[in-house]
């Protein structure tokens, strides 16, 4: 393990694909959403949202395709599809728990950076015990910004109240890896099925990689 990261004071971590094995069931969301307003959607829809926020894939459904709702009616009926999954079905990765318990105890610092909504990453924190853990839960939709954007990093770094220097940030998505870096914090790249072609540029593009938690617990 890469000593920098272990003595960092302050950790973000991701939530889909980093914490909770949750991208299947996003996976299809946008494609389920457009059929149940009668519409086809394409073969790529994914790849073409899948670094949008919520409010940037709410637009394009509206701009594009003429869904006739307001971003916000698209956001809440998204969430009402997508919640089941978060109250009931989506689990932890293997040793999550206990890793984030080992980071608990030695007082490390720790929030989450997410794209999907407050209420359903609350719901799945809660439901794992963790919620407590976190100094705090900044979104996409909170901020305005997809996590593309390296400003939501900065922004993310500022609730921790340390020198980046001395926090690592974990991700399973490239482009976010990508954008991570421009706030000096040390990148930790975590493997996911659903990134699994883009996992050398992962490695190459992160201080550390891993493809299990376990490697990190002590």
């Amino acid at each position: 393990m890469n000593q920098a990261i272990m003595n960092v004071a302050g950790m973000i971590f991701d939530l889909d694909g980093t914490l909770i094995d949750s991208m299947p069931a996003w996976q299809n969301i946008g494609s389920d959403f457009l059929k149940k307003h009668g519409i086809n959607p394409p073969d790529d829809l994914n790849e073409t949202i899948k670094t949008m926020s919520f409010a940037e894939s709410a637009r394009y459904f509206i701009d594009y395709y003429g869904v006739a709702m307001t971003e916000a009616q698209v956001g809440d009926e998204i969430n009402g599809m997508i919640r089941e999954n978060y109250a009931k079905h989506i689990l932890l990765k293997p040793f999550v728990k206990e890793t984030l318990d080992q980071y608990l105890s030695q007082g490390i610092k720790m929030g989450i950076l997410t794209a999907t909504h407050k209420t359903l990453t609350e719901l799945a924190l809660r439901r794992f015990g963790l919620l407590d853990h976190f100094e705090f839960i900044l979104t996409s939709g909170m901020t305005g910004l997809p996590k593309s954007q390296p400003e939501i990093y900065h922004q993310a770094v500022a609730q921790l109240e340390l020198p980046a220097q001395q926090i690592a940030i974990f991700e399973d998505a490239l482009y976010c890896i990508r954008a991570a870096r421009e706030s000096g914090c040390h990148i930790v790249g975590v493997f996911d099925e659903s990134s699994k072609d883009d996992w050398e540029a992962i490695k190459n593009s992160s201080d550390y990689a891993i493809t299990s938690f376990k490697e990190l617990l002590r």
